[in-house]
C-alpha cells in the first residue's frame, strides 16, 4: 500500500511540475516539449500504477498492465530532450518520430502476444533482450552527445559560464537518473525471468519512483531550472556583492617574482593603489565606448584614466591573466553580448555588429566570440532569441 501511495504522489507532483514547465517553457533555455512529454508519461504511469491497489475492478488492472509498456518510449524521448536542449529547439521535428519505431513495435507485440500460437514467453525474453540492447545504445548516444555537445561548452563571460554550469549540472543529474532507472528495470526483468513470472518489469518499481521524485523536487526547488536562467536580466554587473566584475581576469597578488629593478620600483608605487586602478579600468571598460575604436591602445587607456602608461602596462603584466590585446577582445565581446541582448541583430547584420564593437572585420570577431563565449554569435542569438522577443 505504501508503494502505491508513493506512486500516486509521484504522479500528482509530476503532473503539477509538467504544468508549471509548460506555462513558460518557450522562454526557458533548459526546457522543451520533450522534457514535458517525458514528465507527463512517467507521472501518468506512476499514478495509474498506484491506483491499481485501490481500484478493484479487474478490467482496470488488466488494462493498465497490458498497456503500461508504452512508457518505454521515454528512453528515446530523453535522448531527444538532450539533443534539442543542445540546439535550443522547442518544437518537435517529424524526423524525430523515427526514434520511436522500435519501442512502439515492441509495445504492439507485447499487447498482442496472446494471439500468437508459439511460445511467447521465449519470444518475450528475446524481445526484452533486444530492448535492453536498444536502451544501452541510447544511453551511450546520450552520453556521447552530452560529452561532446553540452558538457564541453566553455566561456570566459560570467553570464555564459553560469548558464553552461547550470545546464551541465542539470543534464548530468538527469543522465545519472536515467541510467539508474534503466538498471532497475533490467534487474526487475531479470528477476521475473529467473522466477518464471510474467515479464512486466514492475519489481522494485518504488526505486524508480524515488529516483523520479528526486528529479521532480530538483526541478521544483530550482527556479533557474523550472523558470529558466534568463540571460536578459544577467548583465555583466549581475553580482552586486562582488567589487570586481571581471574578477576572473585579475590577480591581486601576482605569482611571479620580480627581478627587474624598474618593476620593483613600480611595485612600490602601484601596490597601495592596485584595487583602485583595476576598478577604474573596469569602470571605463564596461562603458564600452573607448573600446569601440578599432585602433584603441594601452596609451589611449592610460590617457583616458590619467594614469601613467607604465602603471597600466605593469598591471596587465603582473596582475592580469590575459594581455591587454586579449582584454580588448573580452570587453568587445561583452559589448557584443549586450548589443545582442538589446536585439541589435533584429535590424542589423553580424558584420555591422562586429564593427560597432571595435573589430576591423567579421572574421576576427567571429573567432573571438566563439573563443570567449563558447558559441558563435549566431548560435548565441538563436539560443536566446525567444527571451529577447518576449
Amino acid at each position: 500500500m505504501l508503494s502505491n501511495l508513493l506512486f500516486i504522489i509521484t504522479g500528482i507532483i509530476g503532473s503539477i511540475t509538467a504544468f508549471l514547465i509548460f506555462t513558460n517553457y518557450k522562454s526557458n533555455r533548459i526546457m522543451n516539449l520533450y522534457i514535458i512529454l517525458l514528465i507527463l508519461i512517467i507521472s501518468l504511469r506512476f499514478f495509474l500504477s498506484g491506483l491499481t491497489y485501490f481500484i478493484f475492478d479487474p478490467a482496470f488492472r488488466n488494462t493498465y498492465f497490458r498497456y503500461s509498456n508504452i512508457s518505454l518510449v521515454v528512453i528515446p524521448i530523453c535522448y531527444l530532450y538532450f539533443k534539442n536542449l543542445s540546439e535550443n529547439k522547442k518544437k518537435i521535428n517529424l524526423k524525430d518520430l523515427l526514434h520511436f519505431i522500435f519501442p512502439i513495435t515492441f509495445f504492439l507485440f507485447i499487447i498482442n502476444r496472446n494471439h500468437y500460437s508459439f511460445d511467447y514467453q521465449s519470444i518475450e525474453i528475446i524481445l526484452y533482450g533486444l530492448f535492453f540492447i536498444f536502451a544501452i545504445v541510447y544511453v551511450v548516444l546520450c552520453f556521447q552527445f552530452l560529452r561532446t555537445k553540452i558538457w564541453t561548452r566553455k566561456g570566459e563571460i560570467k553570464v555564459i559560464q553560469k548558464q553552461n554550469k547550470l545546464i551541465n549540472n542539470w543534464t548530468l543529474f538527469l543522465f545519472i537518473a536515467l541510467v539508474l532507472t534503466i538498471t532497475r528495470l533490467f534487474v526487475s526483468v531479470f528477476i521475473e525471468i529467473y522466477f518464471d513470472e510474467t515479464i512486466k518489469g514492475h519489481s522494485y518499481q518504488w526505486i524508480s519512483a524515488v529516483i523520479w521524485l528526486t528529479i521532480l523536487f530538483k526541478i521544483l526547488i530550482s527556479p533557474e531550472i523550472l523558470y529558466g536562467y534568463n540571460v536578459l536580466h544577467q548583465k555583466i554587473n549581475e553580482n552586486k556583492n562582488n567589487s570586481l566584475v571581471l574578477d576572473f581576469i585579475w590577480k591581486i597578488t601576482p605569482d611571479i617574482e620580480l627581478n627587474n629593478s624598474q618593476h620593483l620600483i613600480l611595485k612600490e608605487k602601484i601596490d597601495p593603489n592596485i584595487m583602485n586602478y583595476i576598478k577604474e579600468i573596469e569602470s571605463v571598460s564596461l562603458k564600452f565606448e573607448l573600446f569601440r575604436n578599432a585602433n584603441f591602445t594601452i596609451t589611449d587607456l592610460a590617457n583616458s584614466l590619467q594614469i601613467p602608461k607604465s602603471h597600466i602596462s605593469y598591471l596587465f603584466k603582473y596582475h592580469s591573466t590575459i594581455s591587454f590585446s586579449e582584454y580588448k577582445k573580452v570587453i568587445r565581446i561583452h559589448d557584443a553580448i549586450k548589443q545582442i541582448e538589446l536585439n541589435y541583430l533584429k535590424n542589423n547584420t553580424l558584420d555591422s555588429l562586429s564593427k560597432k564593437v571595435g573589430f576591423t572585420s567579421y572574421n576576427p570577431f567571429f573567432t573571438s566570440f566563439k573563443e570567449i563565449a563558447g558559441v558563435s554569435p549566431l548560435e548565441y542569438y538563436k539560443m536566446n532569441r525567444r527571451e529577447f522577443e518576449e
